[in-house]
């Protein structure tokens, strides 16, 4: 197996070509003992900005003395151009199964290598990256090691595991001066399981890190990571994060979509690992997490057997997919037809008194844009208007968002004076006095007309947008005196 020495760089307006800095770096390499090969690599973009990889290929059984001469060569190159935001970005340096970074300062370097030379010999790992940079652009190494530039990255052994690999480079970390800001990760060798520090340079698995509430502590990532049994997992992935935890069982297919068969067997192993995580929260009602599996998606933020009760409540054979917390559900389902079903069946349940929300729509070819929303006290109310939208023909990109005595008409952009005419002519059907609003959300949210069930058109158009009008007149037209 061989040995590499791994460079990235990023330039800016107005420098080199990326062969010509590659180029440069393979001089930079001539007539150094021990190396087998160069490999380079680099792109050039608009504006003249170029970057470049080049990979040293040196023996494996290099001595300690040539690994750091190895090193003290790339130094000076380091310290006159790494640090530059239009320059060289780091230095990797790699023998076996162990790679550190070049750093400027002379002593920093001793460092590295001294503990390059400890990590070696340490039975918890099988691959260990020391560095000091934040994410980079994807390297590789002879044995096939992850994505690097998480700082210190390392794999553990077959005699160790994740979380122990995990918290024994973070104390090799807290005892190395020169790496104490730096993020520590860990990957199982088969890359099911991960865990890291990181949370601003690794692309969140969370669906929207910004909005997290929880911030993990190490302890917590470690019990969650471990509280995810091998059984239930199978062939998924756990990715344990400061700001929370996702388990995906969900497999690529060749159709974007999942089989009953596969939503089937992968279902019960998702609550059962949505189960033991959510006990394990100290957080009642706050989101630890998320575990997604064929056509399911699991929020962990409470008990969630309530949501799961009333989606096993529409009839599988019309669910496309679902998401659920622990006070919300959603269900699409596979055709327009089986929309007013899901919201009955879902209305008729015991369960839905608990819940916040129950969302429903369709991903069928026939969708029309169609959703529908509403809390579980207004479901008799959503199923009447959901039920006359459906049936109006010319009804679409409209979302009706139902509370008690009120409907909310979403305006979607893409919706025409035909498709307004006819939803108009549905929410009549509302009972008499249930107030309607119809709102559209380009600029910002702006209701455009308001009207009440039972009275004639009331709403002044005169007060809006220009682009606005257009859409409240149509409307009051609609609506009639």
């Amino acid at each position: 197996m061989a040995t590499v020495v791994v460079a990235v760089l990023v330039l800016g307006a107005g420098c080199a070509s990326s062969r010509e800095l590659t180029q440069e770096f393979e001089s930079l390499m001539e007539g150094v003992d021990g190396v087998v090969e160069i490999e380079t690599a680099g792109g050039d973009y608009p504006f003249g900005s170029a970057t470049a990889q080049a990979t040293v290929v040196v023996e494996d059984d290099l001595s300690d003395d040539d690994l750091a001469a190895v090193a003290e060569h790339v130094r000076p190159f380091v310290a006159r151009n790494v640090g530059d935001s239009f320059g060289w970005q780091f230095v990797d340096v790699t023998r076996g199964t162990v790679s550190f970074e070049v750093l400027a300062d002379e002593d920093d370097t001793a460092a590295q290598l001294a503990l390059a030379r400890r990590v070696a010999d340490d039975p918890a790992f099988a691959e260990v990256s020391l560095g000091t940079h934040e994410f980079g652009d994807e390297t590789s190494s002879s044995s096939g090691s992850p994505r690097q530039g998480f700082g210190i990255t390392v794999i553990p052994s077959e005699s160790s595991d994740v979380v122990s690999a995990w918290q024994r480079a973070r104390s090799l970390r807290d005892g190395a001066a020169h790496l104490a800001d730096v993020d520590v990760t860990a990957w199982s060798p088969d890359v099911r399981r991960f865990i890291t520090e990181n949370v601003t340079g690794f692309p969140s698995v969370l669906d929207d890190p910004a909005s997290s509430r929880v911030v993990l502590d190490a302890v917590d990532q470690a019990r969650l990571l471990d509280a995810v049994g091998p059984a239930d997992l199978g062939t998924g992935r756990v990715e344990a994060l400061p700001e929370g935890i996702r388990v995906d069982l969900d497999e690529p297919t060749t159709t974007g979509y999942s089989s009953a068969a596969e939503v089937a067997e992968a279902s019960p192993r998702a609550s059962r690992i949505a189960g033991v995580l959510v006990a394990m929260s100290e957080a009642s009602g706050t989101s630890i997490g998320l575990v997604s599996s064929p056509g399911e998606l699991r929020e962990l933020d409470g008990d969630l057997s309530a949501a799961e009760s009333l989606v096993d409540a529409v009839a599988p054979e019309t669910v496309s997919s679902s998401e659920i917390s622990a006070r919300s559900v959603e269900v699409r389902t596979t055709a327009l037809a089986g929309v007013v079903p899901a919201v009955q069946a879902i209305g008729a349940s015991e369960a839905v008194s608990g819940m916040d929300e129950i969302r429903v729509s369709s991903i069928g070819s026939d969708h029309r844009g169609l959703a529908f929303s509403g809390r579980p006290e207004a479901l008799a109310l959503l199923t009447t208007v959901a039920a006359a939208i459906v049936a109006s023909p010319r009804a679409e990109d409209v979302t009706a968002a139902v509370t008690e005595g009120r409907v909310r008409i979403e305006l979607g952009d893409a919706v025409t004076d035909a498709s307004l005419v006819d939803v108009v002519g549905a929410v009549k059907t509302a009972p008499v006095g249930t107030l309607v609003t119809f709102r559209r959300d380009v600029r910002g949210a702006v209701d455009v007309a308001g009207e009440t069930v039972g009275q004639g058109a009331t709403s002044d158009c005169s007060t809006l947008e220009a682009d606005d009008r257009p859409l409240c007149a149509t409307v009051r037209s609609a609506w009639g005196p």
